[in-house]
């Protein structure tokens, strides 16, 4: 099906062949929401991560009763991959910035296929991490490129364990 098509190209689902994405696709969650709707709430406990199907969702920073688009995201990224393992509340708030439709997939997912299909669930969390350490490297060369100070011996040390 053209879900699973989508979901194959998705980087922590490459690694699944047909059988698993077959399964995927009867459980993942597809959503659809208005423009201006709201995804995901400031403080929210996530569980985790939504795949922008179509349309395109906004990153807001509520600042003194104001209402900042920090970023926009489009088809066919990925937010909140981060909650998967890690559910601490929402910095910002996630909102649709037109009719747009998501695919959530969500950490009892997860745990099911883990417990049920251990070498999916592996499969899943290699992808997982090298998804989150792809991320966690562009936050760090962006605040590096806004000039945040970071000691290059201690980065050094740290990725040449004979230094």
């Amino acid at each position: 099906s053209s879900l699973e098509k989508l979901l194959s190209k998705i980087a922590v689902f490459d690694l699944l062949r047909p059988r698993e994405l077959r399964k995927l696709a009867r459980i993942v969650h597809v959503r659809q929401f208005r423009h201006g709707e709201t995804i995901i709430q400031r403080g929210a406990l996530q569980s985790g991560f939504y795949l922008i199907r179509s349309g395109s969702v906004n990153i807001v920073r509520e600042r003194d009763n104001h209402r900042e688009v920090v970023a926009t995201l489009y088809s066919p990224e990925l937010l909140g991959e981060f909650a998967l393992l890690d559910d601490s509340p929402r910095s910002t708030s996630i909102v649709a910035a037109e009719a747009s439709e998501l695919i959530g997939f969500f950490k009892p997912d997860l745990m099911d296929i883990v417990a049920t299909s251990p070498e999916t669930g592996c499969m899943i969390l290699l992808r997982l991490a090298e998804e989150m350490t792809r991320s966690l490297n562009k936050d760090y060369a962006r605040l590096r490129d806004m000039g945040f100070p970071f000691d290059d011996q201690i980065e050094t040390q740290e990725l040449d364990p004979t230094a």
